[in-house]
C-alpha cells in the first residue's frame, strides 16, 4: 500500500503536537503536514507547514480547504478541535479523504453536552440534568457551556441567586448535578468494524489550561469498561476518542463529556506502548490493530517545552569539543542530537578545538564517529576560533570569552551548551 499524506488541522495545539510525535517516524507516512489559521507553535511541530488557512467560519474556508486537500493529495485528516471536527465532518469538499472519527452525527453529539446527555439518557452514569427554569433538587449545581470543553467556563452555583447569575453570563448554559469526586479521562480506540479495541483510564492530577500535566495510568474497572462499551455501542466511532468521568458523592462514575479527537495527554497511552494516532492509520489501511501494552509505565509527567526560531539562514555549524560535545569524558546527547539534525538538513559540521590530545582518538573513546564532521579544526594554543569560522553559521561553545569573540560577527549565532535544546525539532 502507498504511503499516506496526513494533514493535521489546526496544528498548533498540544494534541496536534502529540499527533506529530506519534507519526513522525512512521514508515507509512509520506508527508506529515500541519495547517493552521493562526501563527502559533504549529510551525515548530511540523516542518511541512501551511499557514494562513481561512478560519472555519470564513465563507472562503470550504473552497480553500477543498483545494488544499486536492493540491496536497491528502489521504487522512486529523482534526484537533471539536468544533473543527464537526465542521469538517459536514463538508462535501472532503470527498476522497478520510477524516479520523468524522461521523457527522457523532461529531455534533460530542460537541454539545446537551446532545451527549440526551443520547445516553436513562443510563445510571449520566449526571442529573436540570432544564432551564427548573428548581434543582440538590445544591450546589454545575453550570457549563453547552459547547465548552474541559473545565473552561464551568461555574459552581451554590444557590438560586448564583445560578441565575451564571445563566445570564453564559451562552447556552447546561445545568447538571455537582460531582465532588475523583476525575479520570478514558482514552479509547474503535476500529473500522466498530470493535472497541482499547480503553485506558488515566488520572488528571495537575491541570494547566485544561491540560493534564500529570497522569497516573489506571487499570480498567468493570464500571468504566461498561460505560466505554455502551458509548461505543450507541454512537458511530472509528479511531481515537476519549471521554471524561467524575465520581458523585456515592463514588459512582458519571459522564462529563465525550470527544471524537485525539487528546493531548493521550501521550500517556503512547508512553506505555499504545500509539493511538498510528493505530488510526493502520485501521485506515484495513489492518487489524491490537495494543501492545508495557506494564512498566504507570506515571506520565509533562511540562512546557520552549523552542526558539532564528531568521539566520545558517549553512555551517561549529562546535567546541571539551565541555561542549564531550562533558566529563562522556558525549553530550543534546548536542549530538542537534548535530545529527543539522546533518540531515544538509548543514556542514565542524569540530573546532584546542584539545590537548588527538581529537579523533578522544572521539573514538567517547564512541563518536569522526565521520559526523565535514572537518575537524585542531587549533594551536593562542589561535582564535573566530578566524576559522565562515558565516552564516551557528557556533556552540561553553566558554564565554570564545562566544564573545565570535559574536562580533553579525552572521553567526552563538550558543552556550544549555541553549542548544531550543533548536531541536
Amino acid at each position: 500500500m502507498k504511503k499516506l499524506n496526513v494533514l493535521v488541522f489546526p496544528c498548533g495545539s498540544e494534541n496536534a503536537g502529540e499527533i506529530a510525535q506519534s507519526l513522525r517516524y512512521s514508515l507509512h507516512v509520506n508527508r506529515l503536514i500541519g495547517a493552521s489559521s493562526v501563527e502559533d507553535h504549529g510551525r515548530f511541530h511540523f516542518s511541512d507547514y501551511i499557514g494562513d488557512v481561512p478560519f472555519i467560519h470564513d465563507p472562503a474556508f470550504n473552497g480553500y480547504f477543498g483545494d488544499l486537500l486536492k493540491t496536497q493529495q491528502i489521504d487522512v485528516i486529523f482534526a484537533t478541535h471539536d468544533t473543527v471536527c464537526e465542521k469538517l465532518a459536514g463538508m462535501a469538499e472532503l470527498a476522497g479523504c478520510y477524516l479520523v472519527n468524522g461521523d457527522p452525527h457523532t461529531t455534533q453529539l460530542a460537541r454539545r453536552k446537551s446532545l451527549t446527555y440526551q443520547a445516553f439518557a436513562g443510563t445510571d452514569w449520566v449526571p442529573e440534568m436540570y432544564p432551564p427554569g427548573a428548581e434543582p433538587q440538590h445544591w450546589p449545581v454545575i453550570v457549563k457551556p453547552d459547547c465548552g470543553q474541559g473545565g473552561n467556563g464551568v461555574v459552581l452555583a451554590a444557590d438560586a441567586q448564583q445560578l441565575a447569575q451564571a445563566i445570564t453570563t453564559m451562552d447556552m448554559p447546561v445545568i447538571v448535578e455537582y460531582l465532588p469526586g475523583r476525575e479520570v479521562t478514558v482514552d479509547c480506540f474503535t476500529d473500522r468494524n466498530g470493535k472497541l479495541v482499547w480503553a485506558g483510564p488515566r488520572t488528571r492530577e495537575r491541570i494547566r489550561a485544561g491540560i493534564a500535566m500529570r497522569s497516573t495510568l489506571l487499570p480498567v474497572d468493570d464500571e468504566i469498561a461498561t460505560i466505554a462499551a455502551e458509548i461505543n455501542e450507541r454512537v458511530t466511532l472509528r479511531g481515537p476518542w476519549f471521554f471524561q468521568l467524575k465520581q458523585d458523592s456515592f463514588d459512582r462514575w458519571k459522564l462529563l463529556e465525550i470527544s471524537c479527537r485525539v487528546a493531548g495527554t493521550m501521550v500517556a497511552q503512547r508512553a506505555r506502548g499504545v500509539n493511538l494516532p498510528l493505530m488510526a492509520l493502520h485501521d485506515y489501511m484495513g489492518r487489524d490493530v491490537s495494543p501492545l501494552v508495557t506494564p512498566h509505565v504507570t506515571l506520565v509527567e509533562r511540562a512546557i517545552r520552549t523552542r526558539a526560531d532564528t531568521a539566520l539562514q545558517y549553512e555551517h555549524v561549529y562546535v567546541d569539543f571539551d565541555d561542549t560535545l564531550i562533558i566529563n569524558g562522556q558525549p553530550n546527547p543534546t548536542v549530538l542530537a542537534f548535530l545529527y539534525q543539522c546533518r540531515i538538513d544538509g548543514k556542514r559540521l565542524y569540530l573546532i578545538t584546542r584539545h590537548v590530545h588527538e581529537p579523533i582518538e578522544t572521539l573514538h573513546r567517547a564512541a563518536i564517529s569522526p565521520l559526523l564532521f565535514d572537518e575537524i579544526i585542531h587549533l594551536k594554543e593562542g589561535e582564535k576560533k573566530s578566524a576559522y569560522i565562515s558565516g552564516p553559521a551557528i557556533f556552540i561553545d561553553n566558554y564565554f570569552p570564545e562566544r564573545l569573540d565570535v559574536a562580533q560577527r553579525e552572521d553567526v549565532l552563538v550558543l552556550d551548551v544549555d541553549a542548544v535544546d531550543f533548536y531541536i525539532k
